[in-house]
């Protein structure tokens, strides 16, 4: 199916959605790859990594109207070389987000909901979430989750923690809206916005 839609989210900000229905060689032969992109995907081994990587690219290309190559940093968090582009990635299930700023770090985040969330609460939302939350509200768990994982990509620091360092203020989950996350980094608190959409048996959130 291919491009869902690529909208503005801000001046200099844009946001896109992959649906991943394609072979990982329809894709390929779709995408303009450099060289040293075209390395990283002959080193990939499962198919199913493959359509996720290349939807990825093919999406970025579609954004942005050329063939860049995408580095990690020593915090696992992807670039482009001698570009002022910020860039965010993720994928779950059968879709695939891409989030690139001009100026401003970004975080994206999109997960396929479970039934067994819940289970696993202690993992990513502390005490004080905790007293506020709904544990069987399945779909604020997520929501929950997923921009945690967004506000993460965002601070760009592997050292933090989802439950240490990053609290949710309370809020009434609907099927889109936004809320807030406080980052406790290095000492330094921040407060960042997250937006979110729901949509069939997914969330999306994204740093605003």
């Amino acid at each position: 199916m291919g491009i869902c839609y690529i909208k503005t989210i801000a001046p200099g900000a844009l946001l896109g959605m992959w649906h991943m229905t394609e072979s990982w060689q329809e894709l390929a032969s779709q995408v303009d790859l450099p060289a040293p992109e075209m390395d990283k995907l002959t080193s990939i081994q499962k198919d199913k990594r493959k359509i996720e990587w290349l939807s990825c690219r093919l999406l970025l290309q579609k954004m942005i109207s050329s063939s860049p190559v995408v580095r990690h940093d020593s915090n696992r968090k992807p670039y482009i070389p001698d570009s002022n582009i910020q860039l965010s990635i993720s994928h779950s299930g059968e879709y695939a987000s891409v989030y690139i700023n001009n100026s401003r770090s970004v975080g994206v985040d999109i997960q396929e909901m479970k039934p067994s969330i819940s289970k696993g609460i202690d993992y990513f939302l502390n005490a004080e979430e905790q007293q506020w939350i709904d544990a069987a509200d399945n779909l604020l768990l997520h929501l929950m989750w997923s921009a945690k994982e967004s506000a993460f990509k965002y601070a760009g620091n592997a050292d933090l923690d989802l439950k240490k360092h990053f609290t949710i203020s309370h809020f009434e989950r609907n099927q889109n809206g936004q809320f807030e996350v406080l980052i406790s980094n290095q000492r330094e608190l921040e407060r960042l916005d997250i937006a979110y959409d729901t949509f069939e048996n997914y969330v999306l959130t994204w740093t605003l």
